[in-house]
């Protein structure tokens, strides 16, 4: 609009009031207004309660005002990439510009009053439901100083965080016309201008138009935004307030008091008058008004001026109106933008300039069309002026946001997590529609990925229903999120309610067998992951990563059980380190096979480094052990009366596609094959170096034991489930180990003990997906998520990311700034919270029905929220109290 040169002037619409039942033409008509337009916002009447915690009777008695200040709050945090949630508690400051109490205009009767009428409006209330909503502990008011009321209210917020009685402020105004009244009043004095519009500077100039409006700023120390990397839109260089004191009449502007805040706000700011290029005047179009604060502006920034350099002068009124509570954060909104685009709007409505104002003599000009404004060495300065009708002035200074201050962001083509989320399920796919048409074609285009992922995550609430899309880029994430809208099975998308915020367990493979690489990119790629590691390989002082990541180009052979079981336990407790150093805390531990050990070290039951010690002694005697068979069985746990008759057939673990995996000599693996096979079970054979056999199996046993009695035991800190009794261990001391791991005998049963303790979400921590699918074939509930860390064949990272994305989706709780950490990324302005609005408002009085007989009636015909309250108030009384209560009670009955 203000690049267009178009302003927003309407006529007054009839939702408002029947404009014909007011209008007369002929100023000073009693009870009239001689205007028929202004500058209205549409759907005032509508509101999203819910999205704020509010009940529906509420939201009916509660001024406009104050609900559409709690969107543009909100808005205004998103849009700084602040999650509301965060402030909760926190010392930051409200101070809100407003001087309209309309809506009480509209409560012609007073059986429309209810509990929620005081609460619902007065102008305190809307600073303090703002603070109340978002849980703010610091300085929290509401400023009546007319039409400069919210430059007043900037001023302030700036005084309180170089105070540091706050650290965040919001500052800003709102003004809305709801009642006919406040316009009569300012017909009566003669303030609106009969053509309906602001022809501010101009001959014709008879006055303002009234206009809608709320602006919130989100402000910080300069010092604090640039360490948090806050999206720094300008800087206030300084403000000043002051009052007109006397002048020719209380509304008249007194040039001399307007002359000296301008000069206390340039003190303030260490700002030279001559640094200024653009001022933002108040500029109401009135015959009086323009020419003193013309007057006063030239006397200011006009010094040592050369003609040929005049300061540009405008006012965006001539845009939206007079926004009157809002009018200065309007003009300071209008700056930002100009600043942000490089040019100056064009001022309206001047065609013939005002010839009380001294044109020749002072240094100004006004554009009538867009005057250019590009940042260069000079820095761009601009002054935003306020005057309201009571006396009390403001000016402000704006400078442009500092460039080139920010180290960059980390730029990277790798797999990236983007994550909105919404209060409803309809909310979340308009979101998602918004962030389609942003990264295909939008403005998201411009910020870099990475950076757009880190805002969606750190800087929003995580509403309920979600979606979580693994990318790599702008364009595949816009074609996934596209397929999340057609419904579509999309790869790398998961959504859910997210209301459940399902517990965690951890299962732990350990089958023997290590790919070779598994896990390479995460070693390289994250910090974490690669410590966890290499603290392990310190613990076995001897050579751990070579063999698990050998050079490329290189033939390798499959690692032997020595190297194998430590490296295994090893990239587990990376994985383990690196989940929950994301926040994914484990309710449940479970292991299979060599995984028991890994088990063992995250239930806290033994260290890490004790447990890589041990299983590098399980290897050793592994080694020792004559080659063999072992065979893959498909629905191996419904077995169990077949393997009785296979004694010497151990049950080592679990392989990556959910079988069973039985070693043993060839000659019996191959009878057990027979066998299956004749029951119609499948399997698939294969030759080991080293097979586990019953009588191999008690030498290991017992050099297992004897390791154990090594290391102090400790009661687990995490519920560990044993796959071999199925029950949950309460002290395991060195002789579990004696019976593990030969034959898990119960693992469905610990996996069953899993889902009565209320884990809804498995994390597979080894190489492949075996557990996972075994878990689907026990627990099939199609409720339950069950998410790999890593396959074999995949690129690490990604894998990791699809699994984590499902437990984002799902509603598991996330330590966004950990999952982060080590990385530089800036804040990216992304499309904000999408409110589901329906028409709030209270009802005219209906004639009464006749009333039921009998208390039962008259409290259902009654305040249910009043009743709530009373029942409230009566929890508290004492047992005398209430029995006093009721028999006053029955005295009236």
């Amino acid at each position: 609009m203000l690049r267009d040169g178009k302003d927003a002037i309407s006529t007054i619409p009839s939702s408002r009031w029947n404009i014909d039942d007011y209008y007369d033409p002929t100023p000073g008509t009693p009870g009239k207004m001689y205007t028929r337009h202004g500058a209205f916002i549409r759907g005032i009447e509508d509101f999203d309660p819910g999205f704020f915690g509010i009940s529906p009777r509420e939201a009916a008695r509660m001024d406009p005002h104050q609900r559409l200040l709690l969107e543009v709050t909100w808005e205004a945090l998103e849009r700084a990439g602040i999650a509301a949630t965060g402030l909760k508690g926190s010392s930051t400051g409200v101070f809100v510009g407003m001087m309209n109490e309309d809506f009480s205009h509209l409560m012609t009767d007073a059986t429309q009053i209810d509990l929620h009428t005081a609460s619902g409006s007065g102008l305190s209330v809307a600073a303090g439901r703002l603070a109340y909503i978002l849980g703010l502990q610091g300085p929290a008011m509401a400023v009546d100083a007319a039409c400069s009321s919210s430059l007043v209210t900037v001023h302030l917020a700036c005084q309180s965080l170089r105070t540091y009685e706050c650290d965040l402020a919001l500052a800003g105004g709102i003004s809305l016309i709801l009642s006919p009244l406040t316009a009569v009043v300012n017909c009566a004095m003669r303030m609106l201008s009969q053509k309906g519009r602001c022809s501010t500077f101009d001959a014709a100039a008879d006055g303002f138009v009234r206009g809608e409006g709320c602006g919130m700023l989100v402000l910080k120390r300069l010092s604090d935004a640039i360490a948090d990397r806050d999206p720094i839109l300008a800087l206030i260089r300084g403000s000043a307030t002051n009052h007109s004191g006397q002048s020719s009449g209380l509304t008249v502007p007194n040039g001399n008091a307007l002359a000296k805040v301008m000069r206390a706000a340039l003190r303030a700011g260490g700002v030279e008058p001559g640094q200024l290029s653009y001022l933002e005047a108040h500029g109401t179009g009135t015959a009086i008004g323009d020419p003193i604060e013309m007057e006063a502006l030239g006397r200011v920034y006009g010094q040592e001026r050369p003609r040929e350099e005049p300061i540009v002068v405008g006012s965006v009124k001539t845009n939206i109106g007079h926004t009157e509570g809002a009018a200065g954060v309007a003009g300071i909104i209008k700056v930002v933008l100009a600043l942000q685009n490089e040019e100056i709007p064009a001022h309206l409505n001047l065609e013939t300039p005002n010839p009380n104002i001294r044109w020749d003599e002072l240094p100004v000009t006004v554009p009538k069309g867009r005057v250019a404004w590009p940042r260069g060495q000079k820095r761009r300065i601009a002054g935003v002026t306020a005057f309201g009708f009571n006396g009390t002035n403001a000016h402000v200074l704006i400078e442009e946001a500092p460039a080139g201050e920010r180290e960059p962001s980390s730029s990277t083509s790798s797999a990236q997590v983007l994550v909105l989320s919404a209060k409803t399920q309809p909310a979340l796919r308009e979101l998602a529609q918004q962030y389609v048409n942003g990264l295909s074609a939008g403005a998201l285009r411009h910020a870099p990925f990475p950076d757009i992922c880190f805002t969606a995550s750190t800087g929003r609430v995580a509403f309920p229903h979600r979606v979580a899309v693994v990318a790599s880029s702008h364009e595949e994430a816009s074609r996934r999120l596209s397929g999340f809208l057609r419904e579509e099975e999309t790869p790398g998308v998961r959504a859910g309610s997210g209301r459940q915020r399902p517990r965690v367990a951890f299962l732990f493979g350990g089958q023997g067998t290590v790919p070779v690489g598994w896990g390479k990119q995460l070693f390289e790629s994250e910090p974490t992951f690669r410590d966890a590691v290499l603290k392990c390989e310190r613990a076995l002082a001897r050579p751990l990563v070579s063999g698990l990541f050998p050079q490329e180009g290189k033939d390798f052979a499959p690692l032997a059980p020595g190297i194998a079981l430590p490296g295994l336990l090893a990239l587990q407790c990376g994985l383990v380190h690196l989940w929950k150093g994301w926040g994914i805390e484990p309710s449940g531990v479970l292991g299979s096979g060599t995984g028991e050990y890994a088990a063992a070290c995250a239930a806290g039951v033994f260290s890490w480094e004790e447990g890589v010690k041990l299983v590098a002694s399980l290897g050793a005697q592994l080694e020792r052990l004559p080659p063999g068979a072992e065979l893959a069985v498909e629905e191996f746990a419904r077995l169990g009366e077949v393997l009785l008759g296979f004694p010497e057939v151990c049950l080592v673990g679990i392989d990556g596609g959910g079988r069973g995996v039985f070693s043993g000599a060839r000659v019996s693996v191959e009878a057990l094959q027979a066998e299956l096979t004749r029951l119609g079970v499948r399997s698939e054979l294969s030759s080991v170096p080293h097979a586990m056999s019953l009588a191999g199996w008690k030498g290991v046993r017992e050099a297992s034991g004897a390791a154990a009695r090594g290391v102090v035991h400790q009661r687990p800190q995490v519920p560990w489930f044993s796959t071999v009794t199925g029950q949950l261990l309460e002290s395991p001391g060195a002789e579990y180990w004696l019976g593990s791991p030969g034959v898990p005998s119960r693992p469905a049963a610990a996996l069953q003990a899993l889902g009565e303790m209320g884990v809804g979400a498995h994390i597979e921590i080894g190489p492949g997906a075996g557990l996972t699918a075994w878990g689907k074939r026990v627990r099939p509930a199609p409720e339950l998520h069950w998410v790999p860390s890593l396959r074999a064949d995949s690129d690490g990272r990604t894998e990791l990311l699809e699994g984590f994305a499902e437990l984002v989706a799902a509603g598991t709780d996330v330590a966004w700034p950990d999952f982060y950490r080590g990385q530089q990324h800036a804040k990216a302005v992304l499309p904000t919270s999408c409110f589901q609005r329906s028409r709030y408002w209270f009802d005219p009085p209906q004639a009464s029905a006749p009333k039921k007989q009998g208390a039962s009636a008259e409290i259902l015909e009654g305040d249910l929220d009043a009743l709530a309250g009373q029942l409230e108030l009566l929890e508290g009384l004492s047992d005398e109290q209430a029995q006093a209560l009721l028999e006053s009670l029955k005295g009236t009955s």
